[in-house]
C-alpha cells in the first residue's frame, strides 16, 4: 500500500479545488430597513389599488357631467320615391334634419345632478384614502405589538432558563424536590409554544402589510419602529364638529342628496314638452324643383310615465336623505365609543406604567430572593415569572391598541387627529 504525503502544496491545490466544487459562499443579505409608521402610511397610499379603482370612478363621474348637458344627436332622415327615378316629373325624394331640444333648463339640472355625483365620487375617493391610512396605522400598531411579544417572550425564556439552572442546584443539593426541576421545563415547553405561536401571528401581520402594498405576501417588511407619541386631541365637541363637517362619507352622501334633489326637478320637466326642431327639402308632393321645408314637433306629456319617473326620483331622494342621517347618527356613536377607548387606552398605559409592571417586576425579584434562600416555593416563583410575563404583554397591547384607537379617531375626524406626517429619520 503506497502512502501519499500531504505536502503545502498539494493541501492548498485541495483547498482550492474545494472552493470552485462548492461555489461562491452567497453574500449576506443586509438587513431590511426599520418600518416608520407614516411613511409606511404614505407607500399604502400610494401603492394600494382601491384608491388607483376609486380614482377611476371620479374620472368617469367627471366625464359623464360633460354628455349630461350636452343636447341628442340630430337626426337626419331620407325618404324617396324609386319609381319617379328617369321619369319625366323627376326624381322625388325627402331630406329631413331635425334636433330634439328639451324644455329650459332641463339640461342645466342634469348638469349639476351630474356635477354633484361627481362630487359624491371625489368624496369617496378621500375616504378610500382616510379609511386605508387608518388601516395602516392599525396594522403597523400589530406589527409592532408582535414584535414587542416576540422580545419579551425570548426574555422571559432567558429568565425561566435561569430559573431552572438554580431549581436543578437547589435540588442537586437536596435543598428542592425534583417537581421544581419539571415545572421550569413544563413553563419552558409553554413558553416555547408560545413562541411558535407568536411567530405565526407575525407571518400574518407581514402579509397583511404586503396585501395593503400590493406586494407578495412573503416580502421581507422590516422591523418596527416605536410607536409614535400620541397627538394632543382636541376637546370633545371640537372633535364631534371636525367629524361632521370633515368626514368624507357623510360628504359625499350629501353631494348624493344634492344630485338627486337634482333628478327631482328634471323629472317635474318631464311634464312640460319637448321641442323637436326640424329643416330639409322635400320633393315628394311637387314636381322636379326642389322644396325647402321647416318645422316644429312638440311632444304632449300626458302619459303616465312622467309620474312615475318623478315618484322615483323622490322615493330615491327620500332614499339618500335618509341614508345621510343614518349614517351622521352612526358616526357620532362611533366617535363616541371611539373617544372612550382613547381615554380606555390612555389610563390603562398610565396605570401599566407606573403601577403593574414595576410591581410585577418587584414581584419576581422577591419570589425569586426567597426561593434562592428557601423561604419560597417554586410554585410562587413560576405563578410571579408569569405574571411579569402577562403584564409586560399586556402593557404592550394597550399601547398598540391605542394607536389603533387613535388611527380610528383619525377617520371618523376625516383626518384631524394626524394632521402632520412624521418624516423618515
Amino acid at each position: 500500500m503506497r502512502t501519499f504525503l500531504l505536502t503545502p502544496a498539494v493541501a492548498l491545490w485541495l483547498l482550492l479545488l474545494s472552493f470552485a466544487a462548492a461555489g461562491a459562499a452567497p453574500a449576506e443579505q443586509p438587513a431590511k430597513a426599520l418600518l416608520y409608521p407614516d411613511p409606511f402610511v404614505e407607500q399604502v397610499l400610494q401603492r394600494n389599488a382601491m384608491i388607483r379603482a376609486r380614482e377611476a370612478g371620479h374620472d368617469a363621474a367627471v366625464a359623464r357631467i360633460t354628455s349630461a348637458g350636452a343636447l341628442d344627436d340630430p337626426m337626419v332622415s331620407y325618404v324617396s320615391a324609386p319609381e319617379t327615378f328617369g321619369t319625366m316629373m323627376g326624381y322625388r325624394q325627402n331630406i329631413q334634419v331635425s334636433q330634439r331640444i328639451p324644455w329650459p333648463g332641463t339640461l342645466t339640472l342634469r348638469s349639476e345632478a351630474a356635477r354633484a355625483d361627481a362630487d359624491s365620487a371625489e368624496y369617496k375617493v378621500a375616504d378610500i384614502r382616510l379609511k386605508l391610512a387608518a388601516q395602516a396605522r392599525a396594522t403597523y400598531a400589530d406589527w409592532y405589538y408582535v414584535h414587542r411579544a416576540i422580545a419579551i417572550n425570548k426574555a422571559t425564556i432567558t429568565i425561566v432558563e435561569r430559573l431552572k439552572s438554580v431549581a436543578a442546584a437547589a435540588y442537586a443539593s437536596g435543598q428542592a424536590p425534583e417537581q421544581d426541576v419539571l415545572q421550569a421545563e413544563v413553563e419552558l415547553t409553554r413558553l416555547q409554544n408560545q413562541s411558535l405561536e407568536l411567530e405565526q401571528r407575525r407571518r400574518a401581520v407581514q402579509a397583511q402589510i404586503n396585501n395593503l402594498l400590493n406586494a407578495d405576501p412573503d416580502s421581507l417588511v422590516g422591523a418596527p419602529d416605536a410607536l409614535p407619541t400620541p397627538p394632543f386631541l382636541m376637546a370633545y365637541a371640537e372633535l364631534e364638529a371636525a367629524a361632521l363637517a370633515q368626514y368624507p362619507a357623510l360628504k359625499s352622501l350629501d353631494a348624493t342628496v344634492a344630485a338627486n334633489r337634482e333628478r327631482v326637478e328634471v323629472a317635474r320637466k318631464g311634464f312640460y314638452p319637448n321641442i323637436t326642431l326640424m329643416a330639409g327639402e322635400n320633393t315628394l308632393m311637387s314636381p322636379a324643383s326642389m322644396q325647402p321645408s321647416v318645422g316644429i314637433a312638440i311632444n304632449i306629456p300626458i302619459s303616465g310615465m312622467h309620474e312615475g319617473e318623478l315618484d322615483m326620483a323622490h322615493a330615491n331622494l327620500r332614499q339618500s336623505e335618509s341614508e345621510l342621517i343614518a349614517a351622521q347618527s352612526q358616526l357620532l356613536s362611533d366617535l363616541d365609543a371611539t373617544c372612550a377607548g382613547v381615554q380606555q387606552a390612555r389610563d390603562t398605559i398610565d396605570l401599566y406604567d407606573k403601577r403593574l409592571v414595576p410591581l410585577a417586576g418587584l414581584n419576581l425579584k422577591a419570589a425569586e430572593s426567597d426561593y434562592r434562600t428557601g423561604a419560597g416555593d417554586f410554585l410562587k416563583l413560576i405563578t410571579a415569572e408569569q405574571q411579569d410575563l402577562m403584564v409586560e404583554l399586556e402593557q404592550e397591547r394597550a399601547r398598540a391598541d391605542l394607536y389603533t384607537r387613535l388611527a380610528a379617531l383619525d377617520y371618523e375626524t376625516g383626518g384631524a387627529v394626524f394632521t402632520n406626517l412624521e418624516s423618515k429619520p
